[in-house]
């Protein structure tokens, strides 16, 4: 209860900021009305060890400081160093997670640009021999600096905090799945 509760809680103050922000705004002016897609390369904790993550964003910015879209990842398994790697006949992970991701852009100068982002979404774990699956609710927010290399591409390092809920599944606990993450992003934009 407590979880939705947060998760009611956060919708509606991103809602509300991100209408405050199109009213305030020209709409009449769409040249800052962008596509994003990201490329991700995403270095995270799992049960006190790190793994690695390949992902990607793809969304629409509002205006220069309000965007939107879906974000997916998924677990590489052969660069985890825990219990999860498939070696001496251990079961590989598989881990999967994404959702809808709001930001807020700041503009520090032309070239860079602060951003803060929240991800609310789902996720999923299995062990590759063992059978079954879970399924689990994630919320991660974040904190990135963005660099524009050029007017379509850009470069973006970013740490986030991963949440998970509502996982269980044979060693793998809430507190195991969340934990701290570095991005780098890969930005192109249309």
């Amino acid at each position: 209860m407590k979880n939705l509760l947060f998760v009611s809680l956060t919708l509606l103050i991103l809602s509300k900021i991100s209408v405050q922000g199109l009213y305030s705004e020209n709409l009449g002016n769409n040249s800052n009305n962008r596509i994003y897609i990201d490329l991700v390369s995403k270095a995270a904790t799992l049960n006190g060890d790190w793994g690695l993550f390949g992902g990607m964003r793809v969304g629409y910015n509002f205006n220069k400081n309000y965007s939107l879209g879906l974000v997916a990842h998924g677990l590489i398994p052969e660069h985890i160093e825990s219990d999860y790697i498939n070696r001496d006949g251990r079961d590989d992970m598989n881990l999967g997670y994404g959702g809808i991701e709001a930001g807020y852009n700041y503009s520090i100068s032309k070239l860079f640009h602060l951003t803060g982002t929240m991800m609310l979404g789902s996720g999923r774990v299995e062990y590759e021999n063992l059978g079954g699956r879970d399924y689990f609710f994630i919320i991660e927010p974040g904190a990135s600096i963005n660099y524009k290399l050029t007017e379509w591409f850009g470069l973006g390092f970013s740490i986030n905090y991963r949440l998970a809920t509502d996982v269980n599944y044979s060693n793998v606990s809430n507190a195991s799945l969340s934990g701290w993450s570095m991005d780098l992003g890969f930005k192109f934009g249309f």
